[in-house]
């Protein structure tokens, strides 16, 4: 049901049942949180939808496997800080997806991070040692904007 609520735009009623759930002997799970960060994520309310992650990466799949964001989610998200300038949020996410995974985190994510940190007109003198680290190779696009980003101010 909370599904099909989202899915109409009705998201005050899918928290509604949300919050009805423990009464009935329920609690959200993943896919719950998973279905509210979709919704979010479409609505362009990074904040609730980084909230919503960062839950479900907290409590993992039922059979005790991880959960993960789909990668078009975490595109969609990471399109969003860049054009919000929002370093903060795309920084939080990177960090929720570390909890989530040990897996590295891929090329496409970080070139997107140096993009938003461009946009917001940032500098981050580290970020190339910080790619390294990560063993993450960026496109040279990304290369050119890794120039000016580790520039020392």
């Amino acid at each position: 049901m909370i599904g099909a609520y989202a899915k109409e735009g009705l998201i005050e009623k899918a928290k509604e049942l949300k919050e009805k759930a423990p009464r009935r002997g329920g609690k959200p799970n993943a896919k719950t949180w998973e279905i509210f960060m979709d919704y979010y994520v479409k609505s362009g309310a990074t904040a609730q939808a980084l909230e919503c992650i960062s839950k479900a990466v907290s409590i993992g799949k039922g059979d005790g496997g991880k959960w993960l964001p789909s990668q078009e989610a975490i595109s969609t998200l990471m399109s969003q800080f860049e054009v919000k300038k929002d370093v903060n949020g795309a920084e939080n996410l990177l960090e929720i997806f570390k909890k989530g995974t040990d897996d590295s985190i891929g090329a496409e994510i970080f070139e997107s991070l140096v993009r938003t940190y461009a946009a917001a007109g940032k500098s981050h003198p580290a970020m190339r040692q910080r790619l390294k680290m990560e063993k993450v190779e960026v496109n040279e696009a990304t290369q050119k904007l890794l120039d000016a980003l580790c520039r020392q101010e």
